[in-house]
């Protein structure tokens, strides 16, 4: 009952990952578009692979009572064969006792021997003819007995492997309806992988086309007013959000954007925009990998969402040094640097210092 309710609570599971990643995924010209499409069969892949998780633990149990009855079964057919080399000797020895029985009748009665008549007459008072009868009675009583016996122990012998047998054939019924239901479970095994290797071969692409225009976004140079008090801090310049009002691309709110969104290859080098000494180099909250650079006289600048960092607090860094490595850890749909301009605390527009 129990592994009747996991399978079922498995196949609604994979109703709802089939419903999730068959929906309509509409893809946009932008990085971010394109990184929001990604996102979404990250999302339907991820679910497709723990309903595949989950699906695996099940065969694997359901291979592991197959075994167990198919053990149970070997067990039986030993204890049948056991059962019916028992009923074969028991019938050789009813057989032997009846044919010495038979024969020793034949022998008693036969003329010219000495027979039971013999033994009768014979007798040479009332008192030995008695006792001779008595003898005779008892010996072939005793044959009787050890016929009955063993005829006993044959009936006995012949409900146990019949009893065997019909054990067997339930165990046979028990492991062909166990066999069904992991082929089933095989079956949708095979659906799962054969949409995961779609949700892969798609991904594959989108990461294709974000990185086609990553590189063709790469060396174009937008007409900014700053006054290049800072270097970049990446290699790319292109702004998938810029500073100030904007919706959310996490929570879909309208809010402050206290820093500019470069975007930038997974892994690229981030750079320290100047010189200054480094005062948090850590998981920041919704920033992710973050680090801050103190460059004195109130300024701070805030690079964000790296996958890794290449300096620790209270370091000396120079501009252009690398300091981490872009990524897309905490609040990210994707591979960027959120990168601030703080004065005395306060957000700026880092395109007025690039």
């Amino acid at each position: 009952m129990k592994t009747r309710k996991k399978i079922t609570a498995v196949v609604l599971s994979l109703i709802l990952v089939f419903t999730l990643s068959s929906s309509a995924i509409v893809y946009g010209t932008t990085i971010s578009e394109q990184q929001q499409a990604l996102d979404e069969v990250e999302n339907n892949r991820n679910e497709i692979e723990q309903s595949m998780d989950a699906l695996v633990s099940q065969i694997e149990e359901g291979q592991a009572e197959i075994d167990s009855i198919q053990a149970t079964i070997n067990q039986k057919m030993e204890e049948i064969k056991a059962a019916t080399a028992s009923i074969q000797k028991t019938e050789k020895k009813i057989a032997s006792t009846e044919d010495e029985l038979n024969k020793r009748l034949r022998v008693m009665y036969k003329n010219g021997s000495v027979g039971f008549l013999d033994v009768l007459f014979g007798s040479n008072s009332i008192s030995e003819f008695l006792s001779n009868v008595e003898m005779i009675q008892k010996i072939y009583k005793n044959d009787q007995d050890t016929i009955t016996t063993l005829q006993r122990q044959q009936d006995e012998l012949e409900q146990k492997r019949k009893t065997l047998k019909a054990e067997q054939e339930e165990l046979k019924e028990e492991k062909q309806k166990a066999q069904e239901k992991k082929d089933a479970l095989d079956s949708k095994k095979q659906e799962l992988q054969a949409k995961l290797d779609e949700l892969n071969a798609e991904a594959d692409r989108i990461s294709g086309l974000i990185k086609q225009l990553q590189e063709a976004n790469k060396n174009k140079q937008p007409a900014y007013t700053g006054n290049g008090q800072f270097g970049w801090p990446t290699d790319s310049r292109y702004i998938t959000s810029e500073f100030g009002g904007r919706i959310h691309p996490i929570t879909g709110i309208y809010t402050g954007h206290t820093g500019i969104d470069i975007g930038a290859s997974y892994g690229s080098p981030v750079y320290a925009a100047e010189s200054g000494t480094v005062i948090l180099a850590d998981w920041y909250g919704g920033y992710g990998n973050a680090v801050i650079i103190d460059h004195g006289s109130g300024i701070s600048t805030l690079y964000g969402h790296n996958s890794s960092l290449a300096v620790s607090a209270g370091q000396t860094v120079s501009r252009g040094q690398v300091i981490a490595s872009c990524g897309s850890t905490g609040w990210s749909t994707g591979p960027h640097v959120h990168f601030e301009v703080r004065i005395n605390g306060e957000y700026v527009n880092p395109l007025s210092y690039l």
